[in-house]
């Protein structure tokens, strides 16, 4: 099997000054003979406009993946629905929730797909309940458990605009792919954190050690216990390589960079990963 690899289309920096970026996440998964997948839509359209410039068409894409339905992750859907894409959408159940997040304390603002153009459904959608294999030796996990004492990032999450229902975003998920390295860990935002979400590569997959994890490990604001776990996480996985990206946080890389022993690319707009 030819080993696939990866093309950064939304991100929170560029590394290409002909490519915009925004705080959002979409990476193009080249599947060689497979076909490919697209990772997530990033916020807007910026991701479809990126794309063309590096000679990518989206809509050509054998599937689309959504790791959760939050904007900065699915914003960009109905661009691309616009676009001409005609194929299937997996993603958790959830990913259509009504969901908010709330600032300094008494604000609410929608960042959800519940209530914006895709609020009637999403043509081709594919609910994914669990663990899918997507396209050869692509792998989506989803429905996350949480187990105590492990940090997840749901903090100022919920599914009502007065605070009153929490949001655990259910339908946090995240891609196993298989590398020329070794099993290769595609992120979207963490919200389930980063130690149960490895704990389920293992448990469903039987995987026990990886050659690399890319995406965003949503350690902005993140305690130093949660700072830590991360670390200690990648280190039992065996994991070599890290691309942090999207919402790690400045302090998450910095703290990476120190603790992880492994090397630490910091993603961004155009970035090629090989797995």
């Amino acid at each position: 099997m030819a080993a696939p690899t990866l093309l950064v289309l939304s991100d929170n920096r560029s590394l290409d000054d002909r490519l915009a970026f925004e705080h959002g996440w979409s990476v193009w998964v080249d599947a060689g003979p497979h076909g490919d997948l697209l990772w997530d839509t990033g916020q807007t359209g910026v991701f479809l406009e990126n794309a063309r410039t590096l000679g990518i068409d989206p809509t050509t894409a054998r599937a689309v993946a959504l790791s959760h339905g939050h904007h900065d992750h699915a914003g960009g859907l109905p661009e691309l629905l616009a676009a001409g894409y005609a194929g299937p959408v997996h993603a958790h159940p959830g990913v259509l929730l009504r969901r908010y997040s709330r600032r300094d304390g008494t604000t609410f603002r929608s960042i959800g797909m519940g209530d914006g153009r895709l609020a009637g459904g999403i043509p081709g959608f594919s609910p994914v309940t669990e663990t899918r294999e997507l396209l050869p030796g692509v792998t989506i996990l989803t429905a996350i458990p949480r187990l105590p004492g492990n940090h997840e990032a749901t903090e100022n999450l919920f599914r009502d605009a007065t605070g009153r229902v929490p949001d655990d975003v259910p339908d946090d998920a995240f891609l196993v792919i298989a590398g020329a390295d070794g099993p290769f860990v595609l992120l979207g935002c963490c919200h389930a954190g980063l130690a149960n979400s490895l704990a389920q590569v293992k448990a469903r997959l039987g995987l026990s050690r990886l050659a690399a994890v890319a995406g965003g490990l949503h350690l902005g604001g993140a305690g130093l216990q949660a700072l830590e776990q991360a670390a200690a996480t990648l280190e039992t996985f065996g994991v070599e390589r890290l691309y942090p990206g999207h919402c790690t946080g400045q302090a998450g890389l910095d703290f990476l960079r120190r603790h992880f022993s492994g090397e630490v690319t910091e993603t961004g707009c155009g970035l090629r990963i090989r797995p």
